[in-house]
């Protein structure tokens, strides 16, 4: 069985505006949770680390925190507790 797709994409035709450009991030940290205070616990070579960090944005392979001006990226595999604090 044979399916053929002729045109599987939508454009807008000549004089036709094309669709607004989202502005905003593109992470998926919910507005709210930005720039806030969180106390994180993760596992590093077997040994457990705490830390506290502002919360820069969450992505599929785990939050960006700025930690000591530092943005880092921490694995959601090494996660053990990840606490907002309340401001």
């Amino acid at each position: 069985m044979t399916i053929e797709i002729l045109d599987a994409t939508t454009r807008p035709e000549n004089g036709t505006p094309a669709l607004p450009k989202r502005a905003g991030p593109k992470g998926l940290l919910p507005s709210t949770w930005q720039n806030r205070t969180l106390k994180l616990e993760y596992v590093v070579c077997g040994e457990l680390r705490a830390t506290e960090a502002t919360l820069l944005d969450v992505y599929p392979a785990g939050p960006v925190i700025n930690a000591a001006g530092a943005r880092t990226l921490i694995a959601w595999d090494t996660i053990a507790v990840l606490e907002l604090i309340n401001d």
